[in-house]
């Protein structure tokens, strides 16, 4: 179990630098905007303000700034025109602008505004960012929230951050979390302080609370920002996803196979988020090899739900699936399958001739044979590391499956030739047959020939007398009767 935690935090870690990668390799083409000035700006005389723009890409003609009357429900839009940019410097592998925009604060009149820049790069790309101004005299507040992010992902605890201040008085930032029963029923109408899970704390200038959500069941939520000064209030609201339980992992496939099969097929696609469902779960299958503890893993796949095993190796795998869901929950399930070895075939040629197990061969004249083993079969990642070792009466004298057989001295002209062939898990078969040397002879010896032939001449004899006696008895000659 150890080493299995150590190779998923360690697969983890994997996927987290891929994607961090992966972001840094997005942000050599993303766009970085931002103001030589910080929230809370105060102007009551025309003013110009500054910012830079750092990008690979160059600002179209269509770069424009707006300023937003927060003060009113409609969030009406009083002003605005295009962004002047300088000269580009080089600045990294990136290039920087430096740019301006004039505000006639006689045209735009008492405000809390938040001033948007927004730089378009053509083709839909643009960069934008915001700033709190207040222009003359304004009392009203200004919210600018940062977090939550619309329709992103909480589990346990929520943060709220943003800026929010008033150019008359301190204001009171309340935080509240309401449940819906969907997406569409998000952000509907106004928060209630006073309802559920409200939360509030006085604030001028930056703001962050965290609330807690770890007891709240998945599903969509609201997520209300409220800034209150006196009568007067600002609400900001995001959908949110709160995602308190983690996926529940499932492997589907054979538990036993054997070498040289078709693919095996594992599915993850049973796993399940609750609440969520299947939609965003991403799997991450590793193999490992049992028979070596602690060795790293065999394979390491990841994002779909099934997975694909060869069967090029016998052995005993465990197959591991993690399941992780948006939020970053996760449950991890394994399943063992035994993939039995392949035992050779041994094909066996004597001189020439393809034997059989209990063959016997008589060689041909000379004083010494070929004995080939090298056409036996096995799977295709076996075949190549075929061992064979070749026996004379049980004991072994060669090694290699292309060998010359010579007659060993002192040996009968009969004997016994085995041949085992190896795989790489050490199972084998064999084969065993009767070597007859060329010199044999079946010819009897003389004294056996004699004795048979008297033996038969005996018995020939015998059955000769038998088969007189039984024609009948012989005539007996009686003398003459003496007259």
């Amino acid at each position: 179990m150890v080493r299995q935690a150590l190779f998923l935090a360690l697969l983890t870690s994997l996927v987290l630098t891929v994607s961090a990668q992966a972001a840094a390799a997005d942000d050599s083409e993303a766009s970085f905007l931002g103001f030589d000035v910080e929230n809370g700006m105060r102007i009551s005389e025309p003013t110009v303000i500054s910012g830079s723009l750092v990008s690979s890409l160059e600002p179209t003609a269509e770069s424009s700034w707006s300023l937003v009357d927060q003060t009113t429900s409609e969030n009406l839009v009083i002003g605005g025109g295009v962004m002047s940019f300088g000269e580009p410097v080089d600045y990294g592998n990136l290039l920087k602008w430096n740019w301006e925009i004039s505000i006639e604060t006689s045209l735009v009149g008492d405000c809390s505004c938040v001033l948007q820049a927004t730089v378009s790069h053509g083709d839909g790309i643009s960069v934008s960012s915001s700033l709190a101004t207040f222009i003359g005299n304004s009392s009203g507040a200004i919210l600018l929230p940062n977090e939550p992010v619309g329709e992103s992902w909480a589990k346990s605890e929520i943060a709220f951050s943003g800026w929010s201040d008033s150019n008359s008085s301190s204001v009171i930032m309340t935080f509240s979390v309401l449940s819906s029963d969907s997406l569409a029923d998000t952000c509907q109408g106004s928060t209630d302080p006073s309802s559920d899970f409200p939360h509030s704390i006085s604030s001028s200038g930056q703001y962050y609370s965290i609330i807690d959500v770890s007891e709240f069941d998945d599903g969509w939520y609201s997520a209300w920002t409220t800034t209150t000064m006196e009568t007067e209030s600002l609400t900001n609201c995001v959908s949110i996803r709160i995602d308190n339980s983690p996926p529940v992992s499932i492997i589907s496939g054979a538990s036993d196979a054997q070498e040289g099969d078709s693919a095996i097929l594992f599915d993850g696609g049973s796993s399940d988020d609750g609440f969520w469902g299947k939609g965003d779960l991403f799997c991450i299958w590793t193999v490992l090899d049992k028979s070596r503890p602690g060795s790293a893993p065999i394979a390491i796949t990841q994002g779909e739900s099934t997975f694909s095993m060869d069967t090029h190796y016998s052995g005993e795998f465990e197959i591991i699936l993690r399941v992780v869901d948006a939020s970053g929950l996760h449950s991890t399930t394994s399943r063992t399958i035994n993939i039995a070895n392949v035992v050779p075939t041994v094909k066996l040629v004597v001189d020439g001739k393809s034997a059989t197990h209990g063959d016997s061969v008589r060689l041909s004249s000379g004083s010494s044979w070929d004995i080939d083993a090298s056409e036996s079969m096995d799977t295709t990642n076996d075949i190549n590391g075929l061992r064979c070792v070749w026996k004379i009466d049980n004991s072994p004298v060669y090694e290699g499956c292309e060998r010359t057989f010579s007659w060993p001295e002192n040996e009968s002209q009969k004997l016994i030739l085995t041949v085992e062939v190896i795989d790489d898990n050490d199972d084998y078969a064999f084969i065993s047959v009767e070597l007859v040397h060329p010199d044999y002879s079946d010819d009897l010896p003389l004294g056996l020939v004699v004795l048979v032939v008297s033996a038969a001449f005996l018995a020939s004899a015998i059955l000769f007398r038998r088969n007189s006696s039984s024609g009948g008895d012989i005539p007996k000659w009686q003398p003459d009767e003496q007259n």
